[in-house]
C-alpha cells in the first residue's frame, strides 16, 4: 500500500481534479552526429524539406483543432511556430551548412534550433525564458519527421497528465482526450502551456521540479490548481475532502456568477468600480466571467518580450486595436513600455540596481523614438474612444509634461496626415514611487486619473525586496506607512477631482478590500480569477463603516495593530455575510 504523498508547485489554472495519473514521456531524439558523405547530401536536404512540409501540415491540423477548443486568439501560439517553419532564410541557412560542412541534416536543424534555444534561456526574462518548450517542439517534430517516427499517445480518456515539460501541441492534443489536469516539472504562470490550460479552464500545477519522478500512470491523484498542490495515492479521507471541495467549487462558481449582472456597490449604494488587470491577450477571453468589465491595466511589455525588440508601430496598432474592440464599450487603459534596463541593456550593459535604474518613464523619455511610436499606435487606436494611456514609475512633474509635449508634437503629426484618433484621450499616472505620493496633489493637477501600482509603492517606501528570501518577510502589505501614503495619494486627487484606482496585487487581496473603499479608492483593477469574489465583498460592506475602519488605522503604528484591526472587520462584518 502506497503512501499518501503531497507535493508543492506553482498554480498555474484553478480549478480541483481527482482521477487516475498518466504519465507523459516525450519520445528521444536521436541524432545522427556522424559526418555524411558527398553523395548523401541531396538526400539528406530532400529528407529535411520533406519533414518541413509533414510538419507543417501537422502543425496546421493542430491549429485547426486549437481554434475550436480555445478560440482563434489563443490559437496563435500554433501560428508562430508554423512561421518558424515556414523562414526560408533559416531553413537555407540550415542547407547550406549541411552543403559545406557534410553533416547530417537532422545534426545542423538541431544544432541552429539550439542556438536559438540558448538565446531564451540566457534571458532573464520570465516571459522569454518559458519560450523554449515552444522552439524544442518545433526541433523535435522535425527531426521525428526525417527518421519518419510516429508519435503514439495512450493516454486514457478523463486523465490527470504528468510530465517533464509540455508543449502547447501537447496539450491541445491531450484536450481531446477530456483530460482533467496537468502536473509539469518545468514552466511558469506565462508558459504557452499553463496559458492552454487556463482557456481550457483545466485544472493545473507547474513548477514542481521532479513530480514527473514520483508519480506512474495509473497512481490515484489530486490536483489542486488554487493552491498548487498534487496530492499521490491520497487517502480515502482525503479523496472525500477534496470531492467536497468540488462541490463547494462548482457551487461557488454559480452563485458568483449570478454577480456578474449586480451593481458593483457598497450597502450604502457607494458605486466602486472593478476591472481586470491584463497582460497576455489570451487572457481577454477571462473578461466574459467579468461581466465584461474593463481593463483598468494593460501591460504592454510582452510586446517587447514576444521579440526581443521594439514592436513596429502596425504591430503594435493591431494589438491596441485588438484589446480596445475586445474591451468596448469599457475602458482600457494601456500603460506605456515599463521596460528597466536589466531588459534592454546588452549582457555586456548591466545595471547594478535595476529597481532604481534606467526603467519605466525614464527610459521612454531617453527614447523619443521608441516612445513616440507608441503613443502613436496608442492614439491611432483609440477610435472607438474607450482607451486612457497610463505612464509608469513617475516621479516627477517634469516627467508628466515632458510626456505631454511628446504626445502633442504626435497629435500634430497625426493631424497632418489626417488620421482620426481621439483627441481627447485620457493621459493618468502610476503612482508607485516615494515621491509621487508626496507631490501626489501637484501630480493630479497635470492628470487625468491616478493609479496606484502597490508592488512597487510598498517594495520602495519600505525598502524591501520581496524577492529577497532574506527580507521577504518585511515586505508588508498592511504596514502603516503604507496605509498612510494611499491616505495621502487619495487625498491630493481630490483636490483636482481625479479618480483613483489600484491595481497592485493588493487590490485583489480580500481583506484590503474595506481598507480600500473606506480610503476612498474608485477602482479596483484585479486578477480576472478574482473578480467576482471581490464584487461580492463589496457589495456587503458599507462606505461610512469602512470608512472609520481606515479612520482608525490611519492612527496606528504597526503592521500587527493594523492587521489585527482589518482581520476583527473582516470576520465580524464580511465573513458572516459571503459564500
Amino acid at each position: 500500500m502506497h503512501r499518501e504523498k503531497t507535493y508543492k508547485g506553482i498554480p498555474a489554472s484553478q480549478g480541483i481534479s481527482i482521477g487516475k495519473a498518466y504519465l507523459y514521456k516525450r519520445q528521444q531524439v536521436n541524432i545522427n552526429t556522424a559526418v555524411i558523405d558527398n553523395s548523401e547530401v541531396e538526400s539528406e536536404i530532400n529528407t529535411l524539406r520533406n519533414a518541413v512540409e509533414v510538419s507543417l501540415k501537422e502543425l496546421n491540423k493542430i491549429y485547426t483543432i486549437s481554434i475550436e477548443r480555445i478560440g482563434e486568439k489563443n490559437s496563435k501560439i500554433f501560428e508562430a511556430q508554423i512561421e518558424i517553419l515556414k523562414d526560408s532564410i533559416f531553413l537555407e541557412n540550415v542547407i547550406t551548412r549541411v552543403r559545406n560542412e557534410l553533416h547530417s541534416a537532422g545534426f545542423v536543424f538541431n544544432d541552429e534550433i539550439e542556438k536559438l534555444v540558448n538565446l531564451f534561456l540566457k534571458s532573464e526574462n520570465q516571459y522569454m525564458h518559458e519560450r523554449y518548450a515552444d522552439m524544442i517542439d518545433v526541433k523535435n517534430r522535425v527531426i521525428r519527421n526525417m527518421k519518419r517516427d510516429k508519435l503514439v499517445s495512450k493516454v486514457e480518456e478523463n486523465s490527470i497528465i504528468f510530465a517533464h515539460e509540455l508543449s502547447p501541441a501537447d496539450t491541445i492534443l491531450f484536450s481531446r482526450r477530456k483530460v482533467l489536469g496537468y502536473a509539469t516539472d518545468t514552466g511558469g504562470v506565462t508558459s504557452h502551456a499553463a496559458i492552454i490550460s487556463r482557456a481550457l479552464r483545466v485544472p493545473s500545477v507547474v513548477g514542481m521540479k521532479v513530480i514527473s519522478k514520483h508519480v506512474a500512470s495509473g497512481d490515484n491523484v489530486i490536483i489542486d490548481g488554487f493552491e498548487g498542490t498534487v496530492i499521490v495515492n491520497p487517502t480515502e479521507i482525503t479523496i472525500e475532502r477534496y470531492s467536497q471541495k468540488q462541490k463547494e467549487y462548482k457551487h461557488h462558481n454559480q452563485l458568483l456568477g449570478e454577480l456578474t449582472v449586480k451593481p458593483c456597490e457598497t450597502t450604502d449604494k457607494k458605486r466602486i468600480e472593478i476591472t481586470a488587470n491584463i497582460e497576455f491577450l489570451e487572457e481577454t477571453e477571462f473578461l466574459q466571467n467579468c461581466g465584461n468589465c474593463g481593463i483598468g491595466l494593460y501591460r504592454t511589455e510582452h510586446l517587447f518580450m514576444e521579440k526581443g525588440d521594439f514592436p513596429s508601430i502596425a504591430e503594435q496598432i493591431e494589438d491596441y486595436t485588438h484589446i480596445s474592440n475586445v474591451t468596448f464599450p469599457k475602458k482600457v487603459t494601456i500603460r506605456t513600455y515599463d521596460l528597466g534596463g536589466d531588459k534592454v541593456f546588452t549582457e555586456n550593459h548591466k545595471e547594478l540596481n535595476p529597481y532604481l535604474g534606467w526603467r519605466g518613464i525614464r527610459m521612454c523619455l531617453d527614447r523619443p523614438d521608441i516612445f513616440k511610436a507608441q503613443l502613436e499606435a496608442i492614439l491611432i487606436s483609440s477610435t472607438r474612444k474607450n482607451i486612457k494611456i497610463m505612464l509608469p514609475m513617475i516621479a516627477s512633474l517634469d516627467e508628466v509634461r515632458k510626456t505631454k509635449e511628446l504626445l502633442k508634437e504626435v497629435k500634430k503629426s497625426l493631424d497632418q496626415r489626417g488620421i482620426y484618433y481621439d483627441k481627447n484621450i485620457p493621459l493618468g499616472i502610476m503612482l508607485e514611487v516615494p515621491s509621487a505620493f508626496i507631490l501626489a496633489e501637484e501630480l493630479a493637477a497635470e492628470s487625468d486619473f491616478f493609479s496606484i501600482g502597490t508592488n512597487d509603492l510598498i517594495q520602495y517606501i519600505l525598502a524591501v525586496d520581496r524577492g529577497n528570501e532574506f527580507i521577504s518577510h518585511l515586505y508588508q502589505q498592511f504596514h502603516p506607512a503604507v496605509i498612510r501614503a494611499l491616505y495621502k495619494i487619495v487625498e491630493g486627487a481630490r483636490k483636482h477631482n481625479v479618480k483613483v484606482s489600484i491595481c497592485g496585487e493588493l487590490a485583489s487581496v480580500p481583506h484590503a478590500v474595506p481598507v480600500l473603499v473606506g480610503l476612498g479608492i474608485d477602482e479596483l483593477s484585479v486578477l480576472p480569477s478574482m473578480f467576482n469574489e471581490i464584487k461580492q465583498i463589496v457589495r456587503v460592506i458599507s462606505y461610512s463603516e469602512s470608512k472609520e475602519l481606515t479612520d482608525k488605522l490611519l492612527k496606528l503604528s504597526t503592521e500587527e495593530e493594523v492587521k489585527n484591526s482589518i482581520n476583527k472587520f473582516y470576520d465580524n462584518k464580511i465573513k458572516p455575510q459571503i459564500l
